[in-house]
């Protein structure tokens, strides 16, 4: 599928570093989001990673989470704490990606699962000027690295991810692994010409969509550990299962007429 317009060219004119913003979304957190958010800053300060801003998105968190959200954000400068009152997985990076002025935009489970050396590896990418659009983590590619996992959870992710290799045609390997950064222009084009769901399914249309106006994709293999505390249940798994299926369904029905609107190929 081609593009419409040229997409953003990362670090060209640029008189300054690209800055980078990273948004945890939260619901009833009290328990790791203190540790998981210092540990993080801890990482980038030991390892001369430049962050601009950790946003904390609380969408509908009735426990202590805000209290731990306004403490941490007024203990750091980069951390910014974002309420909203209702839950929403896509609503709260849709909000947090909107009102932030970085260069790239993106998120991390507050878990950790994914090894913090991969946002190392993002913003060496992205200060050097690396021309990727996307960058997308992966525990699917040969490379990864996957500890603690329940069998079901990673025989679902592998059935939902070659389904959209098979309908949708996506060259990357794992649209559900909670690790994503996009160029904020590219994010920009993306919000002016589709219209995006508040919920979990939110991340795949990122990157589908990005996929089919041409953007430049980084699949990263990563080192991926399962919280066994953390763990959907089997009722959710299901939930998400329905969410999924609805969601490629509609990128697909999407993805047609979008084929038929494209102008015949000049001879």
């Amino acid at each position: 599928m081609t593009t419409p317009e040229p997409v953003h060219e990362p670090g060209q004119g640029a008189a300054r570093p690209a800055r980078i913003q990273v948004t945890f979304p939260v619901l009833n957190e009290e328990d790791q989001l203190a540790s998981s958010v210092e540990r993080s800053i801890a990482f980038c300060r030991d390892h001369g990673v430049t962050i601009h801003e950790f946003c904390i998105a609380d969408n509908g968190s009735t426990d202590r989470t805000e209290e731990i959200g306004r403490a941490l954000a007024a203990r750091y400068a980069n951390v910014r704490y974002r309420r909203l009152p209702v839950r929403g997985f896509g609503l709260a990076l849709k909000t947090a990606w909107g009102e932030s002025d970085a260069d790239y935009v993106g998120y991390m489970d507050l878990d950790l699962a994914t090894d913090l050396r991969h946002l190392k590896e993002v913003h060496d990418h992205v200060v050097r000027g690396a021309p990727y659009q996307l960058y997308l983590g992966s525990r699917l590619l040969p490379g990864a690295s996957v500890r603690n996992r329940k069998l079901v959870r990673g025989l679902t992710s592998r059935v939902f991810n070659r389904l959209l290799r098979l309908r949708l045609g996506v060259s990357f390997t794992d649209a559900m692994c909670g690790f994503k950064f996009i160029d904020r222009a590219l994010y920009q084009t993306l919000c002016d010409r589709f219209t995006f769901t508040d919920d979990w399914f939110f991340a795949t249309q990122v990157a589908v969509r990005a996929e089919w106006l041409g953007a430049k994709v980084l699949d990263m293999p990563v080192q991926w550990t399962d919280d066994p505390d953390n763990s959907k249940s089997g009722a959710r798994l299901v939930n998400l299962a329905r969410l999924y299926l609805a969601g490629i369904s509609e990128l697909q029905k999407e993805m047609r007429q979008l084929q038929r609107a494209e102008p015949p190929a000049r001879r």
